[in-house]
């Protein structure tokens, strides 16, 4: 019990100090949030009112704990760029995010259960010298070149396997 305890504890402090780091990089950005809102024709005054608007004219610990606690609400702001809710805008993208997330884990579990029990139950050094060496690379290798090389893999119509469709989504709504 007091394991858990402890890594709750370690756990609540690391995100204490991500959101932390999130916030103060969003803070030392160049240029003014308020500025391009207000857009290239607004008077001081307007960018003024809207610093004013926005709580940026506070200080940065105001600023930080209005944020969380914006956050622990579910309010994750509204996006510059569509001016809409950025919580609604992250909800339209679960249904497209969500069986990825499940089929990745699927397939983690498929191939990593299996080669990890071999790895475990061998007796032979070399081979599990082997596993060792195949773990070590496959965890070294970067998620997007690793995805690539596996639509090389399996994507139909030009892949060595051809078993999946190279592309999936027709709504690409994040491009």
């Amino acid at each position: 019990m007091k394991f858990i305890v402890q890594r709750l504890g370690l756990f609540i402090a690391a995100l204490a100090g991500l959101s932390l780091l999130v916030f103060l990089a969003l803070r030392i950005l160049p240029g003014d949030v308020a500025a391009v809102i207000a857009g290239t024709k607004a008077t001081p005054e307007r960018i003024a009112a809207l610093r004013a608007q926005l709580g940026l004219d506070r200080s940065y610990p105001s600023q930080y704990a209005d944020w969380m606690l914006n956050l622990l609400h579910g309010d994750f702001g509204t996006s510059v760029i569509s001016g809409r809710s950025v919580a609604s805008q992250v909800a339209e993208r679960v249904g497209i995010t969500f069986p990825l997330i499940v089929m990745s884990l699927v397939i983690a579990l498929a191939i990593g259960l299996p080669l990890g029990c071999a790895a475990v139950l061998t007796r032979n050094p070399r081979l599990r010298g082997l596993f060792h060496v195949a773990a070590i690379v496959a965890g070294a290798i970067p998620a997007l070149w690793g995805g690539l090389l596996l639509i090389l893999l399996f994507a139909r119509g030009g892949g060595l396997i051809g078993l999946f469709p190279s592309q999936g989504f027709p709504d690409d709504g994040w491009a």
